[in-house]
């Protein structure tokens, strides 16, 4: 608390105060005075610094031909099951491509039905409208004539 009697005592223009201001001021000076006892201030404890990670690379024998030398069995049963995987994987992606074009014929193709029957029915309609507006203009014709 010294640095805070030190700004009490000595940079607080205590006389411009009003009285009660001033009383306070008094009574926590005299609080000061009386706890005169002398703290250590608190240290942290001291750690360890924390290594920084050293990334060494892994050397590893290289025999004829540029193959590594295996490490260990289960590192190789790791990449077996890796590469396994992988090409199951592939072989999947490729089977749902199959399975999805194969869908998109069969949904063009049920379209194209679709279209051929209402282009027929469109046409049979438009046969029949011509036959009967030729029929019509044929009996106007007779009703003329007559």
């Amino acid at each position: 608390m010294h640095p805070v009697r030190i700004v009490l005592t000595q940079h607080m223009p205590v006389n411009e105060y009003p009285e009660k201001m001033q009383e306070w001021y008094h009574s926590a000076l005299k609080e000061l005075e009386n706890k005169v006892k002398h703290y250590t201030p608190l240290i942290c404890e001291k750690k360890k610094p924390v290594p920084l990670k050293q990334y060494t690379p892994k050397i590893v024998k290289v025999l004829e031909f540029g193959r590594k030398q295996a490490g260990s069995k289960k590192e190789q049963e790791r990449k077996q099951l890796i590469q396994r995987h992988k090409r199951e994987l592939k072989g999947a992606i490729r089977e749902i491509r199959k399975d999805n074009q194969y869908l998109a014929r069969m949904q063009l193709s049920e379209i194209m039905e679709r279209d051929a029957a209402r282009k027929r029915k469109v046409k049979e309609l438009l046969g029949s409208l011509a036959t009967q507006e030729g029929e019509w203009k044929a009996m106007k014709r007779k009703k003329w004539k007559n």
